[in-house]
């Protein structure tokens, strides 16, 4: 038991020293749309084919090596653009491209439009990558790429979550707010986030009050003390729920967002993203998420289901060429049970039935035969790959299926996991070896997986 505990605590501790980390400081002018970034990276990992990504509206002045000496990069002149963001690499005298250092320093500003709430100053689009001023708050999430996001080209893989030192430096803004993505928020215009939890560095910042209790925060929400209280109640009703089904302690706090699109909106309209421990709603209502029993209304409570459920599902699973069906259909699957279990067996039978309907025309690659992430796209990860989570459950049982669930959870504390991993979690369970080869065949290596679990969901629930 105690080489256990030591061994243990080594990973914990290899972990914590081994992730990627940024250092530095942020200033912002409210009033103005400028951000100046001043910023160490370092513990990173060895790429030799790599792209450093950073928003297309931020001005490098320049990068540095671990002894501050300036270093010459690639992307500065007829660069190339990923997603909302210009693609840097550091070259040496000769031409030739560097392999990524385990640690540089990058000084960089920009300077982005406000878009005040009225109608003759809103933007033709808002959504998840756009650096919003909108003249009271700054929403920042990590698609915009407002700070140095990593990305593995042979891997197809972005490197956005860091452990992070940032000191922030807010002008122009009363009442001001200062939130980045898994710290307490803080009232004040200057104030220095430490966190030794990799995640994005979503930030919303600006003129806005803020609740909390043991569940998490609500960000600038204007909802009396009974809403408040009851949307609290339903985010730690499916916190419980969660850690009974995996026998596991919900450990994170949770933040949800209400802030203001930059485009015009039909009245009443909201979207929605994730940057997990932080959800953020456009232009919420908070009395439409609850019904009149006072309880998630169906959509929101399925939605914070999935996301909540990233609390076991999250980072720690994020890896290897299944790393998306560990990530998202795990939690996707874990947000049926978190809707069966709050009594809305029937919201769930009619979801699970559109969705079904919703791939019969697509074709997939069944998942044995999976070698690059890239290859379960989201239909895959979030319809097809729970679907066939839910036809284990029903095959095996609820306890069986939360006990292969927590088996892995175990394995990805030490393991990248695979689907070998899943074979052995099954096996652990008690599982008969030719039921599950049975099942396997049938749902996971066939050629027309697809249309058995699609035959299995339409018999079981329309």
């Amino acid at each position: 038991m105690k080489r256990t505990i030591i061994t243990s605590v080594l990973i914990l501790f290899y972990n914590l020293i081994s992730a990627q980390s940024i250092k530095g400081t942020v200033e912002i002018d409210m009033k103005t749309g400028l951000i100046n970034c001043s910023f160490e990276l370092y513990n990173l990992p060895e790429i030799k084919n790599y792209k450093i990504l950073l928003n297309k509206g931020m001005n490098i002045k320049y990068f540095k090596d671990s002894e501050k000496k300036i270093m010459n990069y690639d992307g500065h002149y007829d660069g190339k653009m990923k997603g909302e963001a210009n693609e840097y690499s550091f070259r040496a005298a000769n031409g030739k491209t560097l392999e990524m250092p385990l640690t540089f320093q990058v000084d960089y500003k920009g300077a982005f439009p406000i878009y005040l709430d009225s109608p003759e100053d809103f933007g033709p689009f808002d959504y998840k990558g756009i650096i919003a001023f909108n003249g009271k708050t700054l929403r920042a999430a990590d698609q915009t790429k407002w700070y140095p996001i990593l990305y593995d080209v042979d891997n197809d893989k972005l490197i956005d979550k860091y452990i992070y030192d940032i000191t922030f430096k807010i002008k122009n803004s009363e009442n001001n707010t200062i939130f980045i993505n898994g710290n307490v928020p803080q009232k004040t215009n200057e104030h220095q986030f430490v966190s030794n939890k990799a995640s994005t560095l979503l930030i919303f910042i600006g003129n806005y009050d803020f609740t909390s209790n043991n569940a998490g925060y609500l960000l600038n929400f204007d909802a009396d003390e009974e809403t408040v209280s009851k949307i609290f109640d339903n985010i730690e009703a499916i916190k419980k729920i969660l850690a009974i089904n995996l026998k596991s302690e919900f450990k994170d706090k949770i933040y949800v967002i209400n802030h203001k699109a930059v485009n015009k909106r039909k009245l009443g309209s909201s979207w929605a993203f994730n940057d997990y421990p932080a959800f953020a709603f456009t232009d919420l209502d908070p009395s439409k998420l609850l019904n009149e029993n006072g309880q998630f209304v169906d959509w929101y409570l399925k939605f914070f289901g999935h996301e909540l459920a990233h609390n076991y599902f999250g980072t720690n699973v994020l890896s290897g060429k299944l790393s998306w069906f560990w990530l998202e259909s795990f939690a996707e699957y874990l947000s049926y049970n978190v809707t069966e279990d709050f009594g809305l067996k029937g919201y769930l039978k009619e979801t699970l039935v559109a969705d079904a309907k919703k791939i019969e025309s697509q074709s997939y690659i069944p998942l044995s035969e999976i070698t690059d992430p890239g290859q379960i796209n989201e239909s895959y990860r979030y319809i097809l790959a729970p679907l066939m989570l839910k036809c284990f459950e029903d095959t095996f049982g609820r306890d069986k299926a939360n006990l292969v669930l927590r088996t892995l959870l175990k394995y990805s504390l030490t393991h990248s996991l695979t689907l070998e991993h899943f074979d052995k979690a099954v096996s652990e369970s008690g599982i008969k070896a030719a039921d599950y080869e049975v099942f396997k065949i049938k749902y996971i290596t066939s050629k027309d997986f697809k249309e058995n679990i699609i035959s299995h969901i339409m018999k079981q629930y329309n």
